[in-house]
C-alpha cells in the first residue's frame, strides 16, 4: 500500500465519520425534542385527569358561598374579548376534603390555568396545568329551573348542576397540548 493510498484512505474514512457523526446529532435533536412533546401531552393528560376526577367528586355545600361557584367574566383584549370565569368547588377527591378552584393566573409573562387547592389548615397549594391559556369559558348543564339548558354561572349552595364543561382558548400564537384543546366535559352525579 502507498502512502497516496493510505492518505485516500483515511480521507474518505474521516469523511465518513464526520457525516456519520452529524446525522448521529440530528437524530439527537430530534429524539429530545420529541421528548419534550411526550413529556408536555402526558403532563397535559395527567392534569385533564386531574381536573376531571376532582370535578367529579364535588359537593353540594350547606351556605351559598360553599358548594360548587362558577363566575362568568370576559376580558377585553387588543384581540377582542375573551372568556375569563373562575370557578370554585369543594371536593373530596383521593379522600380529602378540600376547597378547590380554577382560573388563569395573569401576573406572569405567559397567562396560565392554575388550579388552587385550600386544606381543612388552610394550606393552599397551586398547580401550574398548562400554560399559553387565555380564555377559560365554564357552562354548567341544568335542569333546575324546569328546563334544561346551560347556564353561563352557577350560584352554589345546596344544589349542583348536571355536568360541568370547561373550554379553553389559547394565547395568540400559542397552541395548546391535544388533550387539553378538546371540552373537558365532567358529568356531577348528585347534579340536576
Amino acid at each position: 500500500m502507498t502512502l497516496l493510498e493510505l492518505l485516500v484512505g483515511l480521507t474518505v474514512g474521516g469523511t465518513a465519520l464526520a457525516s456519520g457523526a452529524a446525522v448521529f446529532a440530528t437524530l439527537m435533536d430530534r429524539r429530545e425534542a420529541l421528548l419534550a412533546d411526550v413529556d408536555a401531552e402526558s403532563r397535559s393528560l395527567a392534569a385533564r385527569r386531574m381536573l376531571e376526577s376532582s370535578l367529579a367528586e364535588a359537593r353540594a355545600g350547606t351556605a351559598a358561598d360553599d358548594g360548587l361557584i362558577g363566575h362568568t367574566a370576559s376580558l377585553r383584549t387588543p384581540d377582542g374579548a375573551t372568556a375569563d370565569d373562575d370557578l370554585a368547588w369543594t371536593t373530596t377527591a383521593n379522600g380529602n376534603l378540600r376547597r378547590m378552584r380554577l382560573f388563569i393566573e395573569r401576573s406572569g409573562e405567559r397567562p396560565a390555568l392554575v388550579v388552587e387547592a385550600v386544606q381543612r389548615d388552610a394550606q393552599v397549594s397551586q398547580i401550574v396545568l398548562a400554560t399559553d391559556v387565555a380564555g377559560l369559558d365554564v357552562r354548567y348543564l341544568t335542569s333546575a329551573f324546569g328546563t334544561r339548558e346551560w347556564r353561563d354561572a352557577w350560584a352554589g349552595g345546596a344544589l349542583l348542576p348536571g355536568a360541568v364543561v370547561v373550554h379553553l382558548t389559547p394565547h395568540t400564537g400559542a397552541m395548546l397540548p391535544s388533550a387539553l384543546q378538546l371540552p373537558i366535559t365532567v358529568p356531577l352525579p348528585n347534579g340536576r
